[in-house]
């Protein structure tokens, strides 16, 4: 995830500077080259409680990173997880996953009253699975990836 200079600064609280600065430290520790002094920089902007739009793309993937690989909940308590959740939904790819769902709880309102006559999962692809809803006069297929949940398809009528 890549910020660009069109993405808003993002302002941080204590809570998420005392979450993110030991999670930077460790990572600019283990780092090297180009790599290491851009968790350097983002480090230092964290310590200042202000991500200039210009990192802002790197503070998405570390804190994507920590959320998906458990660290945050294991090093952060459940606690420090929703700290870096809620920050990460005020990110623009948290934004466009936020718009997602919304997007998808949209449709699946199209099945509100109907009786449901089945589901069925199904893997599309590792990594890559559909979740098919069938009620009386409609369908929908959703697709679940790693980055989120996204309506595959919907069919009203008959």
């Amino acid at each position: 995830m890549t910020g660009t200079s069109q993405d808003p600064a993002l302002t941080l609280g204590a809570e998420e500077q005392a979450v993110l600065g030991p999670e930077l430290e460790a990572l600019t520790a283990a780092a090297v080259g180009p790599r290491r002094d851009e968790y350097q920089a983002l480090a230092e902007a964290v310590a200042a409680g202000q991500v200039p739009a210009d990192r802002v793309g790197t503070l998405e993937g570390v804190v994507a990173m920590l959320l998906e690989t458990g660290r945050a909940r294991r090093r952060h308590t459940a606690e420090g997880e929703r700290i870096l959740t809620d920050l990460f939904r005020r990110t623009p790819a948290g934004r466009e996953v936020v718009r997602h769902l919304e997007d998808v709880n949209r449709a699946l309102g199209a099945l509100a009253g109907r009786t449901l006559l089945g589901v069925t999962v199904a893997m599309r692809t590792l990594g890559h699975f559909t979740v098919a809803l069938e009620a009386e006069g409609a369908a929908i297929t959703l697709a679940v990836r790693p980055g989120g949940v996204v309506v595959d398809s919907v069919a009203i009528g008959g």
